[in-house]
């Protein structure tokens, strides 16, 4: 298994062992290339990054770190993901979500939603895309590539992440709060305002506690899975941004922007273990 990280100003991605914890090496992208959101197809070794500035999709075969093949969309294109081999690109100028096929990278339709689509979560196995625009919360069905159920809501939606133990969904905003939303009605059960600029959200099942980067606190705030009370934080003197729990649930990976780090914790007591050197401005980490 390796951990992949976006390095949006370099340009590049870099790549750990996530068994030693040891940096292997970068991939460095075209000079028109700044990675933020991407994802991969394990059994190819291909990664698909979409490009905000100047609306291309790009494939880069991590075996031999150079990009094989790109295609024009247009507009600016914020998230991207892998489900049931098809690939969705949120476009928040054109307000839609782009469908392709993954290894055909052929269209295979565009579905509109609403202002500035940027942060979704995928759920593949009961073909549900949630979508976070800027005044509303949108469920699509993947399968038929359909609205399916929507919440407008008052406050500006960033990002979203599920919860799959409790079938809901934790939305970022913009103005300082995460929003807790069940799944099914798209019914707001919860406000948690604690914050000052939200980013990314992960979940310890095991420890029933939930991570949440704040880039305006520069902190990971740790709440309480049942209550949404603060437990803890972890200062990271910099600006946390990307997230990712290990498998085992005994590591935390949270990357750095303004330091330009990978630091990893140890979730027991949220001692700092590593700090890795990657590219500028790492955003996104993934392990697979």
């Amino acid at each position: 298994m390796k951990v992949y990280i976006s390095n949006y100003l370099s340009r590049s991605i870099s790549i750990l062992d996530y068994s030693t914890l040891e940096f292997e090496r970068d991939i460095k992208l075209d000079e028109n290339i700044y990675p933020h959101n991407f994802c991969i197809d394990k059994e190819q070794q291909l990664a698909y990054i979409p490009s905000s500035l100047d609306g291309e999709l790009y494939v880069l075969d991590l075996s031999i770190g150079k990009v094989i093949d790109d295609i024009s969309i247009g507009g600016k294109l914020a998230n991207i993901a892998l489900c049931n081999g098809e690939l969705f690109i949120s476009n928040e100028d054109s307000n839609s979500i782009y469908v392709l096929d993954v290894k055909t990278l052929n269209p295979i339709g565009v579905i509109g939603v609403d202002n500035m689509p940027h942060g979704f979560d995928i759920d593949c196995i009961n073909n549900k895309l949630y979508v976070a625009c800027i005044n509303s919360i949108i469920c699509i069905d993947t399968s038929n590539k359909s609205i399916c159920k929507k919440i407008e809501t008052d406050f500006k939606a960033w990002h979203v992440k599920l919860d799959r133990n409790r079938k809901e969904i934790y939305t970022s905003t913009l103005d300082g709060k995460v929003v807790v939303i069940d799944e099914e009605s798209l019914k707001i059960t919860k406000i948690i305002d604690k914050f000052l600029l939200p980013v990314q959200i992960c979940f310890n099942y095991d420890a029933k506690k939930i991570y949440i980067a704040d880039m305006g606190h520069k902190k990971v705030i740790i709440l309480d899975y049942d209550t949404g009370e603060i437990l803890d934080y972890i200062d990271i003197n910099g600006d946390p941004q990307g997230l990712y729990i290990s498998n085992d649930s005994k590591l935390l990976f949270i990357s750095d922007t303004k330091n330009n780090l990978i630091k990893i914790y140890n979730t027991s007591d949220n001692t700092l273990i590593k700090n890795i050197k990657v590219g500028k401005e790492p955003t996104t980490i993934l392990c697979v």
